[in-house]
């Protein structure tokens, strides 16, 4: 009798090895604002043991790149699950392990950023705790506007 694949994705600490899917990952989802890898590169080398991602097979299937800074808040610089996977509780699941991390390392609240006419995502983050703090209409250049979420954590 074989046994099924697992329905359940693996989630872990991000290493340097996992660049190249989530460059991939930044690519098809964010298209002209993905993060250059050589970005990804510098960010991973002062944040990356904050990161998380999620697998499914063996495969990346989904990260959030976490910026915790020194007075208690931390950022979501990055999140995304692979089209593939969603549907299935793997964002839901991987914010809330991201979210954990946030808690036992001692940060206070947690921000970021949405496109306002995201409905899935601004969904997912209002499920797992999240609410509107700011507008700003070129956040990210020209007619690039972004709202700001905040997630307060309680230790």
């Amino acid at each position: 009798m074989a046994f099924e694949q697992s329905q359940v994705p693996a989630f872990r600490a991000a290493s340097m090895t996992d660049l190249s899917a989530i460059r991939t990952l930044e690519v098809v989802e964010f298209e002209h604002l993905a993060y250059p890898y050589f970005v990804l590169r510098q960010l991973f080398e002062v944040h990356g043991s904050d990161w998380m991602v999620a697998e499914d097979n063996g495969e990346v299937c989904g990260y959030v790149l976490t910026a915790i800074g020194p007075e208690g808040s931390a950022w979501f610089l990055g999140f995304a699950v692979a089209g593939h996977c969603r549907g299935r509780g793997y964002g839901r699941a991987l914010l809330e392990t991201a979210l954990e991390h946030c808690r036992t390392s001692q940060v206070d609240q947690v921000f970021v950023t949405v496109r306002p006419g995201n409905r899935a995502a601004r969904h997912l983050y209002k499920e797992v705790g999240f609410v509107w703090t700011d507008h700003e209409h070129d956040y990210f250049g020209a007619d690039e506007p972004r709202d700001v979420l905040v997630r307060k954590l309680y230790h």
